[in-house]
């Protein structure tokens, strides 16, 4: 696990896939607001480091020098692309980078049983199909991520 104090140098290392590909240098930081940790970040592609794509740090090593993720190159070159021309994501675009990536997003609702009825037959106590979700998943599901930027 990378922690904040190795995140202050990985601005601009250059980052390689677990095959040994260089898939670009890194750009920013997201950290994760319940822990605060690290836990994405941002790797200008393209000709020029025009293009940025986000980068899950799960699984990542750091040497020092260079950043190797646990993700193939052309994944990070498919993942959904996100502007960040206003600062932080997006709680839509965050959700998409998660599913994307095959990372857990908040809580998922545990089924909850059937309510028995006076008849005998059973009614759905499902929330979601009233109209409302449990406290504990809305919360959950807020934006996890929050951009950290070094000062210097």
């Amino acid at each position: 696990m990378i922690g904040q104090r190795e995140a202050l140098h990985l601005f601009g290392c250059e980052v390689f896939d677990p095959a040994g590909h260089r898939i670009g240098i890194v750009g920013q930081l997201f950290l994760d607001e319940a822990t605060e940790q690290p836990a994405w970040i941002t790797v200008q592609t393209g000709l020029f480091g025009t293009n940025e794509s986000f980068v899950p740090l799960d699984g990542a090593a750091f040497d020092g020098d260079t950043l190797t993720v646990s993700v193939l190159k052309e994944t990070v070159r498919q993942a959904p692309h996100v502007r960040l021309d206003d600062g932080d994501l997006m709680l839509e675009q965050e959700h998409a980078l998660y599913l994307y990536y095959g990372i857990e997003y908040g809580v998922t609702p545990a089924e909850p049983e059937p309510v028995r009825q006076g008849d005998g037959a059973t009614a759905s106590a499902d929330p979601a199909e009233q109209g409302e979700l449990p406290p504990e998943y809305v919360e959950a599901v807020r934006l996890k991520l929050r951009r950290w930027v070094a000062a210097t």
